[in-house]
């Protein structure tokens, strides 16, 4: 059987957002709001700065977006007043019942 190549996408996307929705719980556990770039650099995709910085954590924001959408996460303000995320109560209580 051959896999096509939205196939892998789709279980790409899976497992980066399962990454991306640890990191949260994670940081949920320790009653922080975290940034997209703390979550790259947690997950161990953050590339470190170059020429193409401002693209940084792309791919992090969308799936972030994407979840945001869906409800299972939503913006929170992080302690230095920056923009972050966290995990909705729902996804939270969801991700509780799991562990």
């Amino acid at each position: 059987m051959t896999v096509r190549p939205k196939q892998h996408a789709r279980i790409g996307m899976f497992h980066l957002e399962e990454a991306i929705l640890d990191v949260l719980l994670d940081a949920r556990h320790e009653d922080e709001c975290i940034g997209a770039a703390g979550i790259s650099r947690r997950t161990g995709i953050h590339r470190e700065a170059g020429p193409t910085m401002n693209m940084n954590d792309a791919i992090v924001h969308g799936c972030l977006n994407k979840m945001e959408g869906e409800g299972r996460v939503q913006r929170c303000q992080q302690e230095n007043n920056r923009g972050g995320w966290e995990l909705t109560e729902r996804e939270f209580a969801s991700r509780r019942d799991d562990t």
